[in-house]
């Protein structure tokens, strides 16, 4: 009995060395010390067999202590069957511990789940720009000048006249709101479906370009399911839970339905495409992208 579990945690011990071995993450900030409110910027790099798929955290992730502003990422770069990916990640804090440390971890995708993998904890020094306040006791002891005359104060607030602008102030922006409200909000509506159109566009082509150079199924997959979820969340229908046969009864674009079957085909059986294989797919999405703009338009 001993022995079994001997052998189980020598196998177990060979497992995870090995998946150490496939990826490669390293993290760390770009200097050794940061000042409250200030930009400090983190490396994250991971270097993987080709065939994998690496995610890496994006803006939705908790980086505490250290508050998100933006990130940068560096195109893949492959040679010799090994790739290599690296995201430059722009913080800051408003912590005051002294010692402030962080490890992103990047996530492989794996047939099930994702594997979790995280570098070596790097850590920043938080520097003070107020040094110790000076004691109360010792503040007590400096000398006070006094002055006891008449102080003339030149000018006084009007409060009555401060409350009967403040409520024309009000009104003007009630009749403003009344007038062009429904202008207003369907300028930020189609301000913020548009932001999401240009966050999705440049995901989906990063993926489809990977899909393209390195053939993978993974790629093609992740490329998928990325347009799925943004025709989800811009028709309000749960593609993300749709087969292809189950979106067919939805759509009746041939173009369209002719390129999910061909997608499986190089998911689930392994079958080369060749390139152009998502453009149908980009395409649809435009055309859903305009119609949902002009139907926020006519209001």
């Amino acid at each position: 009995m001993f022995s079994r579990i001997l052998v189980l945690s020598a196998c177990l011990l060979v497992s995870i060395f090995s998946s150490a071995q496939e990826v490669k993450v390293r993290g760390h900030f770009s200097a050794d010390s940061i000042q409250i409110g200030k930009p400090i910027s983190y490396y994250l790099s991971a270097r993987y067999p080709e065939k994998k798929t690496v995610l890496f955290p994006d803006s939705s992730y908790s980086f505490a202590p250290f508050e998100f502003l933006k990130k940068n990422y560096v195109p893949t770069v492959t040679k010799d069957g090994i790739s290599y990916d690296s995201v430059i990640y722009k913080l800051t804090t408003f912590e005051i511990d002294s010692l402030q440390t962080l490890s992103l971890p990047v996530f492989v995708v794996e047939d099930q789940d994702c594997t979790r993998v995280v570098p070596i904890t790097d850590t920043v020094i938080f520097d003070k720009t107020v040094e110790n306040l000076p004691d109360s006791t010792q503040l007590a002891k400096i000398p006070l000048k006094t002055n006891t005359n008449y102080w003339n104060v030149s000018w006084l607030l009007n409060y009555p006249l401060l409350s009967i602008i403040g409520g024309i102030i009000i009104v003007v922006l009630v009749i403003i709101w009344l007038v062009f409200g429904r202008r207003i909000r369907n300028h930020f509506q189609r301000k913020r479906l548009t932001k999401k159109h240009l966050a999705f566009l440049e995901n989906f082509n990063q993926w489809i370009e990977r899909s393209e150079s390195d053939g993978s199924a993974k790629s093609a997959e992740t490329a998928l399911f990325i347009w799925k979820k943004y025709i989800e969340d811009l028709l309000g229908r749960p593609y993300t839970k749709f087969t292809t046969k189950e979106i067919s009864q939805y759509e009746s674009d041939p173009r369209l339905m002719e390129s999910l079957w061909a997608i499986d085909r190089m998911i689930y059986a392994q079958q080369s495409q060749g390139k152009g294989l998502f453009a149908n797919l980009k395409s649809y999405s435009e055309d859903q992208y305009f119609k949902k703009l002009e139907e926020i338009k006519n209001g």
